[in-house]
């Protein structure tokens, strides 16, 4: 069966990644919510897709650089006066839903990690129950070493979580090839990746699947993209308008 994430909660229908978008997500006849997970300052996790909160607020400046408060001095641009919420209060709204998580580990503006962001991560996770209806995803495969390190230190694998996925972007197919990555995942521990949705085919995934691995999709964001997704039959896929990919599902 092939899942539909509501991509930062439906990015092209309401404001990413706010309250209002994750609210109204949790309403839609789809599996997951993706989004975002970055660290201000002061150790606190927030969901926002940029590193920088230039670009979807009133402010500017690296959430790294600002405190939690100070961070809570700015408004989402469109989004009727929200600030940035916590993955507390994200949990909070898909907890009692049938939607589950697919949330990505961000890095900092230069790529950096955030000290400790994983381990607070598996924290929150754990606390809420939620360890069993999360995908983890990320363009850095180190920060998905590091979530397994942090489950480990807790008593938990990755087998416990609902995926475990590298995001794979075209620029690293084209560094490296299929036969480079998938070297490079096994080496990891991970067995599942995510292709960008105009860069999946059947050629890619017989690759793939021949390697012994699940293949998920990213960026599918209209009719077409949707229907190719199930076609092809990934075990998932993101989109910025999930009541089309709903949609093409029933169609």
């Amino acid at each position: 069966m092939t899942l539909i994430a509501s991509h930062r909660g439906g990015a092209h229908l309401w404001p990413e990644n706010t309250r209002l978008a994750f609210s109204k997500t949790a309403k839609l006849d789809v599996d997951l919510v993706e989004f975002d997970v970055h660290q201000t300052r002061d150790g606190k996790l927030v969901v926002h897709h940029d590193a920088l909160i230039d670009r979807m607020t009133d402010g500017k400046g690296a959430i790294v650089d600002l405190s939690h408060e100070e961070l809570m001095r700015h408004v989402v641009i469109g989004s009727d006066g929200e600030t940035i919420p916590t993955l507390a209060e994200t949990i909070d709204i898909f907890g009692p839903s049938p939607v589950d998580l697919r949330l990505e580990i961000k890095t900092k503006a230069d790529g950096t990690p955030y000290e400790g962001m994983e381990a607070r991560i598996v924290d929150e996770l754990m606390a809420t129950g939620m360890v069993s209806r999360t995908m983890i995803t990320s363009f850095a495969l180190p920060r998905l070493e590091a979530f397994g390190k942090a489950l480990g230190d807790r008593g938990l694998n990755v087998g416990e979580l609902l995926g475990f996925i590298f995001l794979c972007s075209p620029q690293m197919t084209a560094q490296l090839g299929w036969n480079g990555i998938i070297a490079a995942l096994r080496s990891c521990g991970v067995r599942e990746i995510a292709v960008r949705a105009d860069a999946v085919d059947a050629e890619v995934m017989g690759i793939v699947r021949r390697s012994g691995m699940t293949v998920h999709g990213w960026a599918a964001h209209t009719s077409e993209a949707a229907r190719a997704m199930f076609r092809l039959g990934v075990a998932s896929f993101t989109t910025d308008r999930p009541d089309l990919a709903i949609a093409a599902k029933r169609g």
